[in-house]
């Protein structure tokens, strides 16, 4: 009797989950004002910061890409790089920060507006094993790849709310 009660329901359950997944996307775009970026060091490294946000966005949601999607559209206002005293001090925090628009033109349900702001604490999972955060330098590859990766996800967790 379990059984002839419980399969219907899992089926009935995990078709109702399928419905609510995140919606079909039909564009990413990202802009950064490299001028509102009032961290030298970010504002000189980061220069690329727009266009590999995308990508990382994007090679997330290959699966999900539609013409009828959801269009993406994410102003980077803000990125601050940090090193480690001044995290520790509280003195800086290493972020980023972008308004972050979720339009459709087929669905007036799909749609979301936000600010978004991500810190290294959230970034640390991003970063290669092994990682010691006190040694990882400002300026190199892992650190960079770690906050676009960590913001990139952020963005994609967010579809499915």
């Amino acid at each position: 009797m379990f059984r002839k009660t419980f399969a219907p329901a899992l089926i009935a359950t995990l078709l109702a989950s399928a419905a609510f997944a995140a919606p079909s996307v039909k564009s990413v775009d990202v802009a950064v004002d490299l001028a509102a970026i009032e961290n030298p060091a970010a504002a000189a490294y980061w220069t690329n910061v727009a266009e590999d946000l995308e990508n990382a966005i994007v090679a997330r949601l290959t699966d999900n890409i539609k013409d009828d999607g959801v269009d993406i559209d994410i102003d980077i206002s803000e990125v601050e790089l940090a090193n480690t005293f001044e995290n520790v001090m509280n003195i800086a925090e290493t972020r980023m920060v972008a308004q972050v628009n979720v339009t459709s033109a087929t669905d007036n349900t799909q749609f979301n507006s936000y600010e978004l702001t991500v810190k290294v604490e959230e970034a640390m999972q991003f970063f290669p094993e092994g990682t010691v955060i006190t040694a990882v330098n400002l300026d190199g590859t892992e650190y960079y790849t770690a906050m676009v990766e960590a913001f990139a996800q952020s963005v994609v967790d967010r579809l499915d709310d």
